[in-house]
């Protein structure tokens, strides 16, 4: 593969990589016309120059590098004592007697106010010390430094739980806009029924209404007398409905 410029997967926006220019339709022609009869490619050490950043690699074992950053597979995130940092709150494990870790309860919150609080009085010491000795600033600032590392390294602590909770938030949240458009479709199906249930009663109504009109007339009624009896329904109809005159 390529090798990248000094410092570019460092960057605050770094160029993509250098060897995307492998990738042209000749190269690509080429590479599938290497493709066995079972899809299979030839190893990578086997193909030429210009085709091996299309193959990809294997999976890494131990760690990457991403963005002049090392992640560690399976990704876990590093104890204060293995950054070289002091640890100025309790482990939450201890070794028992037989060798093996037992978990204890920490309160993260009760430790991250006796750091704050810790960090002000600090603060309120280097003040103190520039005013009388400015030379002797490292001391305080170093001592900053740590408790701000570890305040952060509690807080970090909690981003699995702030994931779960935040993914729980928003299940609930679709869950009662589920549940509130099954209402609103539920009461607009009860009306529906009540509007059609109220027009097969206006259409019987207004047939009998019509009925009692012609039923003094005997004989079989004409071409122009079942147009007028159905003309005199519907208005009948849509009077009783309130959309009409009478």
């Amino acid at each position: 593969m390529a090798e990248q410029p000094p410092g570019a997967l460092s960057a605050a926006f770094p160029p993509p990589p250098t060897f995307f220019t492998h990738f042209t339709p000749e190269n690509l022609a080429a590479l599938k016309e290497l493709r066995g009869a079972d899809g299979a490619l030839p190893p990578a050490e086997l193909l030429p120059e210009e085709l091996k950043c299309l193959v990809p690699p294997p999976l890494p074992e131990g760690g990457y590098r991403a963005f002049g950053e090392t992640w560690t597979l399976p990704e876990i995130y590093p104890s204060l004592a293995q950054s070289g940092i002091q640890q100025l709150y309790p482990d939450p494990t201890t070794a028992t007697p037989n060798g093996k870790e037992k978990a204890l309860s920490l309160d993260r919150t009760l430790e991250l106010r006796r750091l704050s609080q810790s960090l002000l009085l600090n603060y309120l010491e280097l003040v103190g010390v520039m005013g009388i000795a400015p030379e002797q600033f490292h001391e305080k600032t170093a001592a900053l430094e740590t408790i701000l590392f570890n305040m952060h390294h509690l807080i970090n602590e909690y981003r699995p739980h702030q994931a779960r909770e935040t993914l729980c938030l928003r299940m609930e949240e679709q869950l009662e806009k589920i549940r509130r458009e099954t209402e609103e479709n539920r009461r607009v199906v009860g009306q529906i029924e009540e509007v059609l249930a109220g027009l097969a009663g206006v259409g019987e109504r207004a047939e009998a209404l019509v009925g009692e009109v012609v039923g003094g007339r005997k004989g079989k009624e004409s071409g122009e007398e079942r147009r007028e009896r159905a003309v005199a329904r519907d208005r009948e109809a849509w009077r009783m409905l309130g959309l009409g005159g009478a």
